[in-house]
């Protein structure tokens, strides 16, 4: 009965196994479409209000809608600002904050003084602190020790927060790969209504903005910088840059063509995002494939055992009984 019991654990445990891994790989495709059905349904959640507003005021043509509020930048008289600035002049702030740094700030969404400044402090005076903690700790034992154990802390505690930030710039990276073809979709529905870039771009971000966590906010940030008198192209094209996304720079180069000699744009964004959903179906069948040769072992590690269990158990079985019985008869 044991025996029967501890089968039928490992049994149980592989097909969960099993259940888990055809899980994991259908995952994308399920998140991709309650992606999509959510969008869908707020786009005409959307659109019903825009209706509504336009059948309430029939003379006025669509307004665009507000604009939100300048986010509100620290003071550079304010003294806070005045020593961030002038912390980032100096050699060890140019060192600390290089040209790099202040792209990965920019790619996680800290723009400013304020957020260099913070970076670049906390930077060098956690690794001082961990250092010198680390220095006294170990002093007592030997002094060379220490020195080489304080050494590799403020070592590694220099280069750990560029690493994080690193990390958190290639994810909103590859959130942006995600959103673009949502915000496309989005384009395409509120031009076919008849509105224009402005008030498109506008009504995404009021309407839209918790959906696009990251293209939201770069969006809204274009429109205040476009609301204080630049270009539509240079706010656009900033986020071009910012990203380095090629699918993205091509939908703002069309949007940038289209601002500025006018023209139906509906059409190009439909054949913009069947493209981009072509070669996001070849990169989820290659990433597919991968994960499929990466779950063999996972498959071999769980089933092997019990199908070894299920067809030679047996064998052993009968082996060790007539064994017993041998030993048993002596």
């Amino acid at each position: 009965m044991g025996m029967t019991i501890d089968m039928t654990t490992l049994l149980s445990m592989s097909l969960l196994a099993a259940a888990g891994a055809a899980g994991l790989l259908a995952w994308p495709l399920v998140r991709q479409w309650r992606q999509r059905r959510a969008t869908t349904r707020t786009l005409d959640a959307a659109l019903d209000r825009q209706a509504a507003r336009a059948a309430a005021t029939p003379t006025s043509p669509p307004a665009a809608a507000p604009a939100t509020a300048p986010a509100a930048s620290p003071d550079p008289a304010t003294p806070g600002a005045r020593f961030g600035e002038i912390w980032l002049s100096s050699k060890l702030g140019r060192a600390v904050i290089t040209a790099e740094e202040q792209r990965l700030l920019e790619q996680c969404g800290y723009y400013g003084v304020r957020p260099r400044a913070v970076f670049g402090g906390l930077r060098v005076a956690v690794p001082v602190a961990l250092a010198m903690a680390v220095f006294a700790w170990r002093l007592p034992v030997s002094l060379a020790g220490a020195i080489g154990w304080g050494f590799v802390t403020f070592a590694v505690g220099f280069l750990l927060p560029k690493l994080a930030l690193r990390r958190r710039a290639k994810q909103r990276l590859a959130r942006v790969a995600d959103e673009l073809p949502v915000l496309i979709d989005m384009l395409r529905l509120l031009q076919g209504v008849g509105l224009s870039i402005d008030q498109s771009l506008q009504i995404i971000v009021v309407e839209f903005g918790s959906m696009l966590h990251v293209l939201g906010r770069e969006l809204q940030r274009a429109n205040q910088q476009f609301a204080s008198g630049r270009s539509r192209e240079q706010t656009l094209q900033r986020i071009g840059k910012l990203f380095d996304d090629e699918d993205l720079k091509g939908l703002i180069t069309l949007l940038t063509q289209v601002d500025r000699h006018g023209g139906a744009v509906q059409e190009p964004l439909r054949q913009f995002g069947e493209r981009l959903q072509t070669a996001r179906k070849a990169r989820m069948k290659d990433k597919i494939g991968r994960l499929t040769v990466k779950m063999t072992g996972v498959m071999v590690v769980s089933l092997l055992p019990v199908l070894l269990i299920l067809t030679a158990g047996p064998g052993f079985l009968g082996v060790i009984r007539m064994l017993a019985r041998m030993n048993g008869g002596h």
